[in-house]
């Protein structure tokens, strides 16, 4: 029996070392996600001004509403992009952002 000791340490301490090596953390990821202005709407509509109901990035975050009788938007107040990022992802890490198409908001996370 006392042969044996030696023998399962040795093998006991290898296992854990294996263990160690493979739970190393890997490579966080990079994702982009790009928001609409309508979704940007939702960011707008808690964060700048409750009666927004779209908004567009374009260098800035412009928040907007639906006139009343439907004849165009009314200006309703700025926000933060990077703040609209982390509003919506709060879980992923905000690297940055920038202008997507029809002046949407693309945000860059590590995840």
């Amino acid at each position: 029996m006392t042969r044996r000791v030696p023998a399962l340490l040795t093998a006991m301490l290898a296992g854990l070392g294996a263990l160690s090596i493979s739970a190393s953390p890997a490579q966080a990821a990079t994702v982009e996600v790009t928001y609409s202005p309508v979704s940007l709407g939702d960011y707008c509509s808690t964060k700048v001004n409750s009666s927004s109901t779209i908004g567009f990035y374009n260098g800035g975050l412009s928040c907007y509403r639906w006139s009343s009788g439907g004849s165009g938007m009314t200006y309703t107040g700025s926000g933060s992009a990077s703040a609209a990022c982390a509003y919506f992802n709060p879980t992923y890490t905000y690297l940055s952002h920038t202008q997507g198409a029809s002046q949407a908001l693309t945000c860059r996370y590590s995840v």
